[in-house]
């Protein structure tokens, strides 16, 4: 230890200084390293966690979108489905006014012609009598 007493260093400043760097070291791991790393830690698992939380629902919202997409695909089907039977619901009621129109015209004009007939044998009874 002489040795380093001709260098001119102090043995005991040395110790010293070597249990305030041990002290100081333990100091900050145990006061700020730990701490901090224990918040970088968490703030890294929460990043983690909104992560596959961001994950989830971007499946969650392709999957609403692709259902989205196909019940209106349906509705539109269904939809021209419905606009065909009322088509064809509208094109036989049609068909049927008509087919009635036809068979009242032919009535209306029987009526007419008996109507007629019955007029031609009263002008001719008429003309008999006189």
């Amino acid at each position: 230890m002489s040795f380093l007493g001709n260098l001119g260093i102090d043995v005991k400043l040395l110790a010293a200084q070597i249990i305030n760097f041990g002290l100081l070291v333990w100091l900050l791991n145990r006061f700020l390293y730990k701490p901090v790393m224990e918040s970088i830690e968490r703030a890294d698992e929460k990043m983690k966690q909104a992560q596959i939380q961001k994950e989830a629902l971007e499946k969650e919202k392709e999957s609403f979108r692709s259902q989205k997409e196909e019940e209106i695909a349906s509705v539109k089907e269904r939809a021209k489905d419905i606009i065909n039977e009322a088509e064809g619901v509208a094109e036989e009621i049609k068909s049927r006014n008509l087919k009635e129109a036809e068979e009242e015209k032919k009535l209306v004009i029987k009526q007419i012609r008996s109507r007629l007939k019955e007029i031609e044998n009263e002008t001719a009874k008429k003309k008999s009598s006189k």
